[in-house]
């Protein structure tokens, strides 16, 4: 049994040995196969040459049609709304009535402001009047004084004669003192009628004042288009009972309409920097019209960091509050290249495609953009970008410095 099992295994080792090696030599005899060098790839893209030159760059927004000289005009006075001509949205020329308030009131204010002008006017005269007499009168009480002072003289030296009575001196010693208070009542009259006439003076520009203030509203009861313009609102209507200072009606004249635009404060930048060195800007909307740069706001707005900036048109504008699609042209650059926006990689990016068809990255400025023929154009500048580079156009995911392309021709 033992024997048995020996055989047995030595049989087993032989055809395991013999199985290995049969499966070694096999190994060792199966074909190789070469191994060959893949071809790289290569991208087919399309190619622009640039020519880097003076373009202005375009800046494309929306605009608001404005009117900053529209005005609310309020009564001046308590009054009534007599008559009202217009409505909302009337169109009126320049000095067109547009209301009628009551003038009753007004009426009554300028006759007493009339009547208290002419009172003090009168009492300046009379005063005139009275000190030219006060002067007149004056001379001739020093006049008196002085013969009244040589007839005592003469009293005093017959008295010591004793050739006159006590009762007769006494008599021209009263009338001398009698007369000099006469005198300093002159001179008192006289002395207070500077500042009489100062004090009549000062009513006079005072009932002035009035008067103007009553003609002013008196004539403020007719309310008139201040020019040729749009009644925008109207805050009463006829038979009101309206306080001064309260809205009768808001009006917007043609001649006032602008366009406010918000743009980038970068924009907005060199819009301020043409206004200071009196470049002129133009721009124009989706219909067409013309417009012309104004001024730039020098405050950035809080929630957008945008700058405002105003263009004004000879034309007629929209109704105020019309949004318009607006399209600035600003001011010219020098060395800029023009490219289609699929050039234009990561935002600063462009590739330069080499002599030997290699990609190759420049880092350049991003200028703007203009309206191209087809599509917009994006307008970029670089020191590192030469007239009659080829630059890539095509929009290549895989794009790289050294990847190798192929211009399609």
């Amino acid at each position: 049994m033992r024997q048995f099992s020996f055989k047995s295994f030595v049989a087993g080792l032989i055809i395991f040995g013999a199985g290995v090696g049969g499966f070694i030599q096999l190994t060792q005899s199966k074909p190789r196969a070469e191994i060959t060098a893949a071809p790289a790839t290569t991208w087919r893209v399309s190619m622009q040459r640039v020519h880097p030159q003076n373009v202005s760059p375009v800046f494309n927004g929306f605009g608001l049609v404005q009117n900053p000289d529209t005005q609310t005009l309020k009564a001046r006075m308590s009054t009534d709304v007599a008559s009202l001509y217009v409505r909302e949205g009337s169109r009126a020329e320049a000095g067109r009535l547009l209301m009628r308030l009551d003038v009753t009131d007004a009426e009554i204010k300028l006759s007493q402001a009339n009547a208290s002008l002419a009172d003090a006017k009168a009492s300046l005269t009379t005063l005139n009047t009275t000190e030219t007499k006060d002067k007149e009168a004056l001379t001739l009480d020093l006049e008196a004084l002085e013969i009244l002072m040589h007839k005592l003289t003469r009293i005093l030296d017959l008295k010591k004669q004793n050739l006159t009575s006590e009762q007769e001196l006494d008599t021209a010693r009263q009338a001398v003192v009698s007369q000099k208070l006469q005198i300093n009542r002159r001179e008192l009259a006289l002395a207070i009628v500077k500042s009489k006439r100062v004090q009549l003076k000062t009513a006079i520009q005072r009932f002035k004042a009035e008067v103007r203030a009553a003609t002013r509203d008196f004539e403020s009861a007719e309310v008139k288009a201040p020019a040729s313009g749009q009644v925008i609102d109207v805050d009463v209507v006829s038979g009101d009972r309206v306080q001064a200072n309260q809205n009768l009606l808001t009006f917007a004249p043609d001649s006032g309409r602008e366009i406010r635009v918000q743009v980038p404060a970068a924009i907005g930048l060199v819009l301020s920097n043409a206004i200071s060195t009196q470049t002129p800007i133009f721009a124009s909307t989706d219909h067409g019209t013309v417009l012309q740069l104004t001024r730039a706001s020098g405050v950035l707005r809080d929630n957008t960091g945008s700058i405002d900036a105003f263009f004004v048109s000879n034309a007629q504008l929209p109704p105020t509050g019309s949004v318009l699609s607006v399209s600035i042209q600003l001011v010219a650059e020098p060395s800029v290249v023009v490219l289609p926006t699929d050039a234009i990689y990561g935002g600063n990016i462009v590739y330069r495609i080499t002599s030997d068809n290699i990609l190759e990255a420049i880092t350049v400025e991003h200028l703007g953009q203009r309206p191209g023929i087809a599509n917009t154009e994006i307008l970029v500048r670089s020191p590192n970008i030469q007239d009659g580079d080829q630059i890539l156009v095509s929009r290549l995911p895989a794009a790289i410095t050294g990847l190798k392309v192929e211009i399609i021709r």
